[in-house]
């Protein structure tokens, strides 16, 4: 277990915030899923589980052509993956232990705060809560404690009245503080990456204080 919650942190994935006698643990957390050039009116399914698997779709089996060359997910790494009920326990099972061993809870006392932090919230909100709702499996509670970054970052921005043309995404918010995004965009285990960066950059320049946000 400590040598996933290793593997977890290095990636960028799990992020530890210390103030006196406070806590945080930020899990920066997407989705990648199927998409097609046109809109089909096909709902998406999650095809890529940032820190736990890739997942096989089983409404729409076979990954467009478009959606390969946007994400780099091929079809052979999604026709052998588990479905996402059986990657949702699997993240249950990996959540649960990563609390024990880090002490916290996405429900307990300020000094040992535990949330999940996604680019918008739609990994969470409308692709995750859509398609359980659709396959009747159970939504893991604890992804409701959770903060959309790319909205606290786009009310900082307006505050700040910087960077009017911004076009709303996470590699121009990097490059807005000096970063670089690092991998490959829409790959849902460099854009969790990615966050975990940009939201280390602004907590350590005392931008966003998770404390009050």
């Amino acid at each position: 277990m400590r040598k996933t919650i290793t593997e977890a942190r290095r990636i960028g994935s799990l992020y530890k915030f210390s103030k006196p006698l406070q806590k945080h643990n930020n899990l920066t957390n997407n989705f990648e899923s199927t998409c097609f050039a046109e809109n089909n009116g096909q709902a998406p399914e999650i095809i890529e589980f940032p820190v736990v698997s890739f997942v096989r779709p089983t409404e729409n089996p076979e990954l467009s052509v478009f959606c390969s060359n946007l994400t780099g997910i091929q079809q052979s790494d999604v026709e052998n993956a588990p479905t996402l009920g059986v990657v949702l326990k699997k993240f249950e099972i990996w959540l649960r232990r990563t609390k024990e061993t880090l002490g916290c809870s996405f429900k307990g006392q300020p000094t040992t705060t535990a949330i999940f932090v996604t680019w918008t919230d739609w990994d969470i909100s409308i692709c995750l809560w859509d398609e359980c709702r659709r396959k009747k499996l159970p939504l893991p509670g604890d992804m409701l404690n959770r903060i959309d970054l790319k909205a606290i970052f786009q009310q900082w921005l307006g505050s700040h009245k910087v960077a009017q043309n911004w076009r709303g995404g996470l590699k121009d918010a990097l490059h807005l503080v000096g970063l670089r995004f690092e991998g490959r965009p829409h790959r849902g285990i460099d854009d969790a990456k990615n966050t975990a960066r940009l939201l280390l950059h602004l907590l350590s320049k005392n931008i966003l204080d998770l404390t009050t946000s």
